[in-house]
């Protein structure tokens, strides 16, 4: 028991390393050959992805305005400085080309824009909105890598925000959305199972009347999403939508097992017996049917490991290995601690009982 004490906490020491993860490449087939155009944008240009820059100017304004335009070349200015952001657009793209051919007036700007095929022109200016987008691209990389590059856009937005009060210039797209909400939300998803955890232990105990129990049944079962979470952290993987999916289920899963072996266990003990002898037969008598139920859920839900999709790949690899190790918790640690806390419940009853405790 203090051995798996032990082991527990060196993996809980390291699953709580564990850093967000999420990349949109991870989330479509990666054997197609768009993916594959994708990472040699990404190789050669600067990446496939846009951020967009969204310019809302106000009511009494026109995007012909030379104060619409320079916020519009400005926040350009800042984009294109931006390292990691490439190949950006805007009205301002045009405007500099009319400016080398010559003429880079309102007016002149305003004839170009008016002889432009409307889906065109709809791809960086929404005239009925009175909004103005610059686009640039970004490569296909961890959120946690994309964050720094989103902050340091929006700081330096901020001069201009300020300088421009009735103007709307916010940074948006796919690309920013998932970067800024992916981490929290997959953060909020690992405390939620940390909290069921903790939660279903306490239940365990309720079912069963004993407090005992029921913190018994936390050792067993932070066991196999710890080794786990150890498992990601080592590998450099991280903790994805999918990881956290995996985890909840094969922890439900193995708590299956967890109430089974209790059961059986509460069946198996004899009064003034030995607590060995109730534990021996409790695990011979029900680990063939553990073993055997850890084996189809296992192969079933790990047969996703042939997915091309990347986290389809992830979440059985690691349902499948929960499973295992719960299992291994289940037939090892929870005997032992089980059989700790029985001798102490003993113990504690003889002292309250005022006569010795016989030994065998």
């Amino acid at each position: 028991a203090t051995g798996g004490l032990i082991v527990v906490v060196t993996l809980g020491t390291i699953h709580l390393s564990l850093q967000p993860r999420y990349r949109l490449a991870d989330q479509v087939p990666d054997k197609e050959q768009a993916l594959a155009a994708s990472q040699r944008l990404d190789a050669k240009l600067t990446g496939a992805n846009p951020i967009h820059v969204m310019i809302d100017w106000p009511k009494d304004a026109s995007l012909y305005d030379e104060r619409v335009l320079k916020v519009i070349g400005a926040v350009h200015e800042i984009v294109e400085s931006q390292s990691g952001v490439g190949n950006v657009w805007s009205v301002e793209t045009l405007r500099r080309w009319l400016r080398e051919s010559g003429d880079g007036s309102p007016q002149t700007l305003k004839k170009y824009v008016e002889i432009l095929p409307e889906h065109l022109t709809q791809r960086f200016v929404n005239f009925k909105e009175r909004s103005a987008v610059v686009t640039g691209r970004i490569p296909d990389v961890d959120a946690s890598q994309l964050r720094p590059v989103i902050e340091r856009l929006e700081a330096l937005l901020q001069p201009v925000r300020a300088q421009n009060p009735d103007f709307r210039i916010v940074v948006t797209g796919l690309t920013v959305v998932a970067a800024r909400n992916s981490g929290s939300m997959i953060g909020q998803l690992n405390n939620g199972l940390s909290s069921e955890m903790i939660f279903v232990s306490a239940l365990v105990g309720v079912a069963f009347r004993s407090l005992l129990i029921g913190l018994v049944t936390v050792l067993p079962n932070l066991f196999p999403v710890f080794a786990a979470g150890a498992l990601l952290a080592l590998s450099g993987e991280g903790l994805q939508f999918a990881s956290v999916v995996a985890l909840t289920i094969a922890f439900g899963l193995s708590l299956d097992a967890t109430i089974h072996y209790l059961n059986r266990l509460r069946l198996e003990t004899r009064p003034g017996e030995d607590p060995v002898v109730g534990v021996k037969r409790a695990t011979v008598l029900v680990g063939p049917a553990l073993l055997l139920t850890t084996i189809v859920l296992a192969f079933g839900l790990g047969v996703t490991v042939f997915s091309d999709l990347p986290s389809l790949r992830l979440f059985g690899r690691l349902t499948a290995l929960t499973l295992i190790v719960a299992l291994i918790g289940d037939l090892l640690i929870l005997p032992a601690a089980m059989l700790v806390a029985r001798r102490l419940q003993g113990r504690l009853r003889a002292r309250l009982a005022g006569r010795p405790l016989s030994q065998k």
